[in-house]
């Protein structure tokens, strides 16, 4: 039975050490549809549906408040081909986040 106790409890540990957040690099490789690589392997191309995308990388718009009142804006900052991209993959969600386009 310590033999028992002794492997469960070093394959708790185990699974509490692993990381649960990935952060990978992507880029995007067509916008209609939108498809992105993740870690330039090009078996790695998956859709839109697989990510989780911020309104601020997307074309939005926004209402500004001004002196001469409330104004409508576009904002257009939608994914384009080419953007290098920073995604988190969270252990087991299937999903992954895209968290901001790299500096260039």
């Amino acid at each position: 039975m310590a033999l028992y106790n002794t492997i469960k409890k070093l394959a708790i540990d185990a699974s509490k050490a692993e990381i649960p957040v990935r952060i990978l690099d992507a880029d995007v490789v067509f916008t209609t549809p939108l498809s992105i690589r993740l870690m330039k392997n090009n078996k790695l191309i998956l859709s839109e549906e697989c990510f989780v995308i911020p309104e601020s990388l997307t074309d939005h718009t926004v209402q500004v408040q001004t002196p001469r009142g409330t104004e409508t804006h576009t904002v257009l900052n939608g994914l384009k081909a080419g953007d290098e991209l920073v995604v988190a993959s969270v252990q087991g969600g299937g999903l992954y986040y895209v968290l901001d386009r790299k500096a260039k």
